[in-house]
């Protein structure tokens, strides 16, 4: 199981790229994706990502990358985005 946090509303949710079950908000443009993915359990650990779901909850926004982890998480988005995964993705999510 993934666990992420919604770039929008901040609920802790399964999955970076399935709608919030709290907000219904999906990420649907590429930094939407690049954020989503990055705040993941593959990256950070539990107490990091309640504070990330603190800070869009308190900011309305999600955290900032710096720009050295943009790069990394912008390149490693690149290479799931190529793989087609996320289209068999948002196909099987579009039948239910």
């Amino acid at each position: 199981m993934t666990k992420a946090v919604c770039f929008q509303c901040g609920h802790i949710k399964f999955g970076s790229f399935m709608p919030c079950d709290q907000c219904q908000a999906r990420p649907r443009t590429d930094d939407e994706m690049i954020v989503s993915l990055a705040m993941s359990d593959h990256y950070f650990a539990d107490p990091t990502l309640e504070q990330m779901s603190q800070y869009i909850q308190e900011h309305n926004k999600p955290p900032q990358l710096d720009p050295e982890s943009e790069k990394v998480f912008r390149r490693n988005f690149e290479e799931v985005k190529a793989s087609g995964a996320l289209d068999q993705l948002f196909e099987e999510g579009e039948e239910t």
